[in-house]
């Protein structure tokens, strides 16, 4: 069965030939380390031994090359999702793949340093901000509501609105253990408490919007 959630571009990164592989591992590592104002294609090209011209013919600057970087990691997330959906799982089973998957790249070093980067930053490169949410939180978002549009087509879910259900999923699964993973009030392991958030909000969702087999006092 060919799945029903759209492909998130751009390609995994096995998928990029090895200079352009080697340019976008700089960036993240300079973006990362010295932020996106300090950060130079300079020091991005030195490090991935390329030009600037190549850089530049291939993202055409650094806004370009920070939305390789979000739109690699989406990707990555959401495959899980993709996968279920065409092994014909659940909702439940489908949307618990993906919700550790989601929670697992929110809660690793690399996502974690970008989110603080844009509330640190975003408000002086409101182009930079606008990239991050439009290849990043509004995807997400996005590529979760073809899935659960496609089951409620189905009848398997119970809901009008697929990107609000939607957004309620990611920030139900998000939570207090997202905000204090990024205020450095916890370190990781995160994995005991990604699997309870992910199925606390699997239940939740799963009353609110699934068939009346999952509603308490609707249960037949």
């Amino acid at each position: 069965m060919k799945s029903r959630v759209q492909k998130i571009k751009p390609a995994p990164r096995r998928r990029r030939e090895p200079r352009i592989r080697a340019i976008v591992d700089a960036a993240e590592q300079v973006f990362l380390e010295q932020g996106y104002e300090a950060g130079s294609l300079d020091e991005i090209a030195a490090r991935a031994n390329a030009s600037k011209a190549t850089i530049y013919a291939h993202f055409g600057n650094k806004v370009g090359l920070f939305k390789v970087i979000v739109g690699e990691k989406l990707a990555q997330a959401a495959e899980p999702l993709r996968k279920a959906d065409e092994a014909h799982a659940s909702v439940p089973a489908a949307l618990t793949a993906f919700g550790h998957s989601f929670l697992s790249l929110l809660l690793s070093p690399g996502p974690l340093k970008i989110y603080r980067l844009m509330v640190a930053q975003g408000e002086q490169f409101p182009e930079l901000a606008q990239m991050w949410f439009e290849n990043g939180p509004k995807v997400a978002i996005a590529t979760l509501a073809s899935f659960l549009r496609a089951h409620a087509d189905a009848g398997d879910l119970e809901l009008d609105d697929p990107e609000q259900a939607a957004e309620f999923f990611l920030m139900m699964m998000r939570g207090r253990l997202h905000i204090c993973a990024v205020s450095g009030l916890s370190k990781p392991p995160y994995d005991k408490d990604i699997k309870r958030c992910v199925a606390a909000a699997v239940d939740m969702f799963m009353r609110a919007y699934g068939p009346p087999a999952f509603k308490p006092g609707l249960r037949r």
